[in-house]
């Protein structure tokens, strides 16, 4: 199985990507999936039991096993990855023998803004700007510039996974 995993901070386009490469891999002949991972972890557990990124990790196992056992071997998914901690519960829910690829929008402060403006209520807004500007380098990330129109980001993330 190929995961790959785009990731950016709040506003840089993950979602909008995701549906774009939807549409590519939708006019090709492989079976495929797509996860918005943040509907996956976006809970607020027990704290005495789980944390938000256990939570993430056994429902991506799942989701993936499914995958799996309906043929599924090349699984798109998006998540903002506010710290390492999160990349690894990706990693964490991965089957044995797949292949994560991590590509990284970069997508300009001012861009993003822009968008988190037309998006977001102002609470929202302001703190997706913060994580925005806050954001953490995501290692082995290969990074591909998202300020394009969606269906030709998503081919140069295609590309820059080999896929």
């Amino acid at each position: 199985m190929r995961v790959l995993l785009v990731t950016g901070p709040p506003g840089s386009g993950k979602t909008t990507v995701l549906m774009a490469i939807g549409d590519l891999l939708e006019a090709g002949p492989r079976p495929y999936a797509l996860v918005d991972l943040d509907w996956l972890a976006w809970v607020r557990p027990d704290p005495a039991r789980a944390t938000v990124r256990e939570v993430l990790t056994w429902n991506l196992a799942s989701a993936l096993a499914s995958f799996r056992d309906a043929g599924i071997r090349e699984v798109v998914a998006s998540r903002f990855l506010p710290d390492p901690g999160h990349l690894e519960a990706v990693e964490a829910a991965l089957p044995p023998g797949a292949t994560l690829t991590v590509v990284r929008l970069e997508v300009p402060a001012a861009v993003i803004a822009r968008r988190l403006a037309r998006r977001d209520a102002p609470d929202d807004r302001d703190g997706h700007l913060a994580m925005a500007r806050d954001a953490v380098p995501v290692p082995g990330a290969v990074d591909v510039d998202g300020d394009a129109p969606p269906a030709e980001v998503a081919s140069r993330i295609l590309a820059a996974a080999g896929w």
